[in-house]
Parts: structure tokens; sequence; C-alpha cells
């Protein structure tokens, strides 16, 4: 947000008065006082450099300036003290807030991120068709027909629902996320130079956690228990701003160690994914066969 700052200082020193920018900041925390925070006191004039300087200094957070920014573009033609505002440079402002994933609503003057290209901070911003090295973690419902056939249709929805957000608040915290969801499975990536040991630590607490998500958010009958099977695989995905339309072999190779290699509430990982895990990690996998022919590492919780 470096960039973002240096351009709304430039912004409000070019587009403001000293009042201007005392006025809008007090409209979104009333405490605020230029004078005081300046040092300035009250019958001094304050310079506008100064005066932008102590805004950035106040609506230090993102989220607090991204506020700040959005209130700011809401006023712009309206009238304040020193006459009409008129804002020059939100254009490039707003492109860099998008570069950074920030989208802008026109009609509430707020921002959100942008879900289809950034969820996760460390990740950056990805181009589109370039290739990355990717951990891919491919994870299915087991069963989830007869799950249908034996509940509530609606039940079997909500409860899949919130295991697919279960899946992706742990994801997260190993810097990773989900690109693609079908129901009753999907596909998670998980990028950086340690993405294989934190897909496979995430993945495990995933596991771990599903005892836990059977008895508070399973709505099934209590022979329905969710169980699942995960694969996953390293390599070179070719990135595509709708994840969605990926095809990649990375991607496909993870989908079939998860379908023929895991047993069942287990992961099992590929070759380019074990290679590169830690010791104390590599030694709680076991080998086994595939229906395949081949053979895979594999993890379950005891």
């Amino acid at each position: 947000m470096k960039e973002v700052r240096r351009t709304l200082k430039q912004i409000l020193i070019n587009s403001l008065n000293t009042d201007q920018m005392n006025h809008l900041a007090r409209d979104l925390n009333p405490s605020f006082d230029m004078g005081e925070v300046t040092g300035f006191g009250d019958k001094i004039v304050i310079p506008r450099q100064t005066a932008a300087e102590a805004i950035l200094r106040h609506f230090q957070k993102d989220q607090s300036l991204l506020n700040f920014i959005g209130y700011m573009i809401s006023r712009d033609g309206q009238g304040m003290s020193g006459g009409v505002i008129q804002l020059k440079g939100i254009s490039k402002i707003l492109g860099l807030l998008k570069e950074e994933c920030w989208i802008f609503d026109q009609k509430s003057f707020t921002f959100s991120r942008d879900q289809s290209v950034e969820k996760t901070s460390d990740w950056g911003h990805m181009q589109e068709g370039q290739e990355y090295l990717l951990t891919v973690a491919s994870v299915d419902v087991v069963g989830s027909s007869m799950l249908v056939r034996t509940n509530v249709k609606i039940e079997v929805e909500s409860t899949l629902s919130r295991l697919r957000n279960r899946i992706i608040n742990l994801a997260e915290q190993y810097n990773g996320r989900l690109w693609f969801w079908h129901g009753d499975g999907g596909v998670l990536a998980f990028y950086g130079p340690s993405s294989c040991s934190s897909a496979v630590t995430a993945m495990i607490s995933v596991l771990y956690n599903l005892p836990v998500f059977n008895i508070v958010d399973n709505e099934l009958n209590l022979e329905s228990d969710i169980r699942l099977r995960v694969g996953l695989n390293y390599g070179p995905v070719e990135y595509r701003n709708d994840v969605a339309s990926i095809v990649s072999e990375t991607i496909q190779s993870a989908e079939k160690i998860e379908k023929n290699c895991s047993p069942h509430n287990a992961l099992a990982v590929s070759e380019s994914v074990y290679s590169q895990l830690s010791g104390p990690l590599r030694s709680d996998f076991s080998e086994t066969q595939c229906k395949n022919g081949g053979t895979v590492h594999f993890y379950r919780p005891e």
C-alpha cells in the first residue's frame, strides 16, 4: 500500500485545502483535530503537505485508509469549505488499488477484495498466462451420492457448504486458497517456497478437524459421518484469472491421486510433494498402492 499512500498524499495536496482535509477526516472520526494532530494549534495556518501527512498517520491501518479514500471520492464534486471539491488523480489511485486486488463499488463507495484474483495476501498478484509452481490439493467427500439418497437434500447441501467453509478457513491459515468447489469436493492451491509443507499441514488439520465437524456441524443422520479423500501434487500450473477454467496436468494428477490412491480420511501425496517435506513430516507417511498400480505416500490421523 506504499504507492497508494504516496498517491493519496499527492491527491490531498493538489486537490484539497487544509480545512477540507480536516472536514473529511472529522466526518469519519469526530474526535480528529488537525491542529492537535499536527501540533500547529488552532491559530496557525497548516501547510497542505503537513495536513496530508497527518491524514496518512491518522488513518494508518489499511481498512481505515480505504474507508477514507472511499468517503473522499463520495464527496468529489460537492461543495465544502473553500469551494467545490475537484479530486485530481482518482483514476490512478483506483488503478493502484485494483492491482492490489481491491474492487471499488461506485454505489456504496466502499472497497472489497477481489476473491477471484487474490485471497491470500502473501501470494501477490498472479499474472494471466504466467506459469507458477504450486502445490495442489484435491479434496472429495466419500460416498456423497449415498449421502444424498439417505438424507434430506437441504441438510446435505447445508452440511457440505459448512464443510467447504471449514476447509477454506483451515487452508487460509497456511497460505492456501480454494480455487473451485463442485458441491462435494474441490481443488485448493498453495504457493510459495514452502507450499508443499504448508499444503500437507493444512490438509492434516482438515482431517484432524473432521471428527469435531461431524459432531458440531454435520446435520445428517447419525450414520452419515463425512469422510474425505485428499490427494496432493506439486508442479507447474499456468494461471488463469478464471481459476475454474484452468486445465493443468499438475491438477489432474492431484485428482487422480485422490481418487485412486487415497484411503478414506487420509491424504496421499505424490513423490514431488513427499521429496520436499522435512524429516518430521516425512516420518508420519507410509507407502500405499494405487488402484492404477502406482505407489504414493499417505498419511492418516490416528
